[in-house]
């Protein structure tokens, strides 16, 4: 599932808004006069406080989670062992074994005690409105969604039709992706709620990264949280999905939808991540100090007000874009972006050209249009890739044909589509961005999104191996055909041997007729 609204879902909208003309548009009701609620500062008598302070000597620590088993450890194990406090932010929470996993974790810890706060992007709660309703039925656990659909909200083309008069507001999302438990630690990145996020999708599956984060950079990150959950544009979810079910029955399906998520398979205490070289936090935590990375980080995030159009224009220096671009700036020597949806448009262009023309090596890993979920967003890319190329950049798109040809990825993925949706960058080898920005017009303008700049050359040599080994045995090389008017893919084809393919590889007929009707008329600021 991308990162921003289909191109189709704008067609749906101005549809919508024609069938809307006789039938009105809802509204969304009225806030109720009500205090800020705050985080709750970590105490010397809590569990995670205290190996939080055990762990970190000063300034922030941190360790990667690129692989998803490591990543879900990582969520349970601090919902398990949280006293104090739970605040989760995501763009999708999913009615799937996933949701369903963590919701089950987080309704235990508010059994315990746990103050819980959820907030979720309204988009996509159509299929998980029931169960969100289900965890809020339980003492001490709150659920606020972002920018809400006032009315028709079970199925996704109702909700626009019932705002089209609203399409601008409701355009807007919030794709920010947060879990803090007890005000100690957090885990940020690019993974949302879902199975083909965590490798249990039946289609497809993500290849991801978040990071695991104690130290000072933990204030901060509440810090933004508090600012989301106390602002205008955040409802309650009773509010907005109304129901009659009494509170017992309401905790008795979420008791029924859940219970066969009751106890998940913990890790092996002697596995290690493949590609991090840390072990589970769950074998971890027993056994304090953790082992963490040590360095600086700064956390920064979108306003919620950027739903208000503040940034539409593009000429908002304050967005996580703007910033993440600044720091691109900088780059002396190199710079690796990795993006799902990659789209630079005429101002990333002049950025890339300059930062080629002071001689800095740039390479961009982003999906091939067979692997990517939005191929639509390939054909806007399409149109930069031999401008590029020209200017000496080298591209790579990932592909799951290609990812297959490895051991490890056949096993992981099985028969399902291999992805990215890692949103990662590493400037000269010392700085690493990791957030939930894409780097399209999407992120930069509309969306709200969480970002971390990293200082840290032994958490940016990680990252960059980690890279490297996709890319090598999982990407195509593009790269222009003599006299330099023509790409050519180049991908190994399992043998050893180089196979060269003159358009875009692996692409089935369903797609190309979707590119073929709908790419002339995607423009940049549609994605």
């Amino acid at each position: 599932m991308s990162s921003f609204l289909h191109v189709r879902i704008a067609y749906c909208g101005a549809l919508c808004a024609a069938l809307a003309c006789a039938s009105g548009c809802a509204s969304l009701p009225p806030h109720a006069a009500k205090a800020e609620v705050h985080a709750i500062p970590p105490s010397e008598d809590i569990e995670l406080a205290r190996i939080a302070k055990q762990s970190v000597s000063h300034g922030d620590a941190f360790r990667p989670l690129p692989m998803s088993t490591f990543s879900m450890d990582a969520r349970l194990t601090l919902a398990r062992h949280a006293q104090s406090s739970l605040d989760l932010q995501y763009y999708l929470i999913q009615n799937d074994s996933t949701g369903r996993t963590l919701m089950r974790a987080v309704r235990d810890a508010a059994l315990r005690g746990v103050r819980v706060r959820v907030l979720v992007d309204d988009l996509y709660t159509a299929s998980s409105d029931r169960m969100l309703l289900g965890l809020a039925a339980y003492p001490n656990v709150e659920v606020h969604v972002f920018n809400p659909f006032p009315a028709g909200r079970a199925f996704m083309a109702t909700r626009f039709l019932f705002s089209a008069f609203d399409f601008a507001r409701v355009n807007h999302r919030m794709h920010n992706k947060l879990f803090i438990a007890d005000g100690s630690f957090a885990v940020a990145g690019g993974r949302n709620i879902a199975d083909e996020y965590f490798f249990r999708g039946k289609e497809g599956n993500f290849l991801d990264f978040d990071i695991l984060i104690a130290g000072d950079a933990v204030p901060t990150l509440e810090q933004i949280f508090d600012e989301y959950w106390n602002s205008r544009w955040v409802y309650p979810l009773e509010r907005i999905e109304i129901t009659t079910e009494d509170v017992a029955t309401r905790e008795a399906a979420f008791e029924a939808l859940t219970a066969s998520e009751a106890s998940p398979a913990r890790l092996d205490p002697d596995a290690i991540d493949t590609f991090s070289g840390f072990h589970a936090l769950s074998a971890d935590i027993e056994h304090p100090p953790l082992d963490l990375i040590h360095g600086g980080i700064r956390a920064f995030s979108d306003s919620p007000e950027k739903v208000s159009g503040r940034s539409d224009a593009g000429d908002d220096p304050s967005t996580v874009t703007a910033q993440v671009i600044a720091a691109f700036a900088s780059a002396r020597s190199s710079l690796l972006l990795v993006s799902p949806y990659f789209v630079p448009s005429e101002q990333g262009m002049r950025g890339l050209g300059e930062a080629r023309a002071h001689g800095v090596a740039v390479t961009i890993v982003t999906n091939s249009m067979a692997a990517n979920d939005e191929p639509l967003v390939t054909a806007a890319y399409g149109r930069y890739r031999k401008e590029m190329l020209k200017m000496g950049v080298g591209l790579y798109e990932i592909s799951s044909k290609e990812l297959k040809f490895t051991e490890q990825f056949r096993k992981i993925l099985g028969s399902t589509t291999g992805r990215s949706h890692a949103k990662l960058a590493v400037i000269d080898d010392r700085v690493t961005f990791v957030g939930s920005m894409n780097l399209d017009l999407r992120s930069s303008r509309l969306n709200t999104e969480l970002g971390l700049l990293i200082d840290s050359p032994e958490f940016a040599e990680g990252v960059d191996k980690a890279i490297e080994f996709v890319r090598s045995r999982g990407a195509y090389r593009l790269r222009l055909k003599e006299p330099g008017d023509e790409i050519e893919w180049v991908g190994d084809t399992g043998g050893g041997s180089a196979g060269v393919y003159s358009s875009d590889p692996q692409v089935n007929f369903e797609t190309e007729l979707q590119i073929f009707l709908m790419g002339p008329f995607v423009s940049d600021t549609d994605l």
